[in-house]
């Protein structure tokens, strides 16, 4: 087997965690007589099948066929011969207009997850539609959306017109968002940051996260198969823990901001055969995970550095299943008990943070008191 080493701008909502970052992007594909087919993991956009692709379509791991064309545009029974190859089928015709409804009600069905086929005439449609799910719902920068749309088949013209102008007026609120701590994680992003330097400061007995690794691992309450998102994982100290914890049927997530540490942490994959790792470069406003994608969020001495909290809240309750935990760990921050690191460093204390969590769709299940853990907090949440 080969070890998944992907350093990834954003991941698709797959049907399993071995496909690789790589796939994100659509490319082409052929299915039988499928028309523009492109492929993007598990999501198939295209023009229109003809019957026989059906069973072709289904073995290939289709799951739903959802098809924009309006009525009397195909002339045989495309809902029956669906429903016969085992797959749902959905109607969401587009003539001209396409109205704020169709793009969200598109948006929703993509977001799942589940294998579908999009179609319509010749994919113009279908690029229209996928370039707003692309951009609010992937976290794919706009640009780069608008040249993968291309790929799939949207040309310019009034389709393109119109989905720019959905995304415009259904742009998350992250852009209006103000930081609550500019230059917060500057330091980071340094072009000549030595990755060594961090390891040794990260991952020293003098911290309390790194001395009391394993309990905090225990707490977390992982089961082997689950799948878990590390934000903010740094040199990967708890990323390795995690996919020991989780096992071969598990995955987990690296996901930072900072491309050297996400390189480090793949390098050391590697070189211990590590499979069920996966690094994510994350936006500042966004951890750029598929919806329902992760079973567990995991926020270590990391929560501080959101400079964009609400938006990238949003971001992790949307990629938590709705059973999902969230475990966050952070500075305790009490004037005139805290170090003045802490007072200086970190913004706001448990309160607060705990306020801005329960206030992103999350409920405070229980605080841990875990032995060894002074200057730090740990919280579990669940999603509401």
């Amino acid at each position: 087997m080969s070890t998944a080493i992907t350093l990834a701008l954003v991941l698709l909502p797959v049907a399993g965690p071995q496909e690789t970052a790589e796939k994100v992007a659509p490319k082409p594909a052929k299915v039988g007589s499928v028309k523009n087919l492109t492929v993007a993991g598990s999501l198939y956009l295209a023009g229109q099948p003809q019957p026989d692709d059906l069973p072709a379509l289904a073995k290939k791991g289709v799951k739903r066929v959802i098809n924009l064309r309006s009525a009397g545009e195909v002339k045989w029974d495309e809902p029956a011969a669906v429903k016969d190859a085992g797959m749902e089928y959905i109607s969401i015709p587009i003539r001209g207009v396409i109205a704020p409804d169709k793009f969200k009600q598109v948006r929703e069905l993509l977001s799942d997850g589940k294998p579908t086929l999009l179609h319509c005439g010749s994919a113009v449609r279908v690029g229209a539609v996928w370039l707003p799910f692309r951009v609010l719902d992937e976290g794919v920068e706009l640009e780069t959306a608008i040249k993968e749309s291309a790929v799939v088949g949207l040309p310019p013209g009034i389709y393109k017109t119109q989905a720019l102008a959905y995304i415009k007026a259904n742009a998350s609120g992250a852009a209006k968002e103000k930081s609550v701590k500019p230059g917060i994680n500057e330091k980071y992003l340094a072009k000549d940051l030595k990755i060594e330097e961090w390891v040794k400061r990260f991952e020293g007995e003098s911290r309390e996260i790194y001395s009391n690794r394993v309990q905090i691992v225990e707490a977390c309450g992982l089961k082997p198969g689950m799948r878990i998102a590390d934000i903010g994982s740094g040199t990967g100290l708890y990323t390795r823990l995690f996919a020991d914890k989780v096992g071969e049927k598990g995955w987990v997530y690296a996901v930072d901001i900072v491309p050297a540490f996400l390189r480090h942490i793949l390098e050391g994959a590697a070189k211990t055969k590590t499979e069920n790792v996966t690094a994510v470069l994350c936006a500042e406003n966004s951890i750029r995970l598929p919806a329902n994608s992760v079973d567990m969020v995991f926020i270590c001495d990391a929560y501080h550095h959101f400079e964009y909290p609400r938006s990238t809240m949003q971001s992790i309750r949307k990629a938590l299943t709705p059973d999902g935990t969230l475990i966050v760990i952070d500075f305790e921050r009490i004037e005139g008990k805290s170090r003045p690191f802490v007072m200086g460093h970190v913004r706001a204390g448990k309160t607060i943070f705990r306020k801005e969590i329960e206030d992103a769709g999350f409920e405070l299940v229980e605080e841990l008191d875990i032995e060894g853990l002074e200057e730090n907090y740990f919280l579990r949440f669940k999603r509401k």
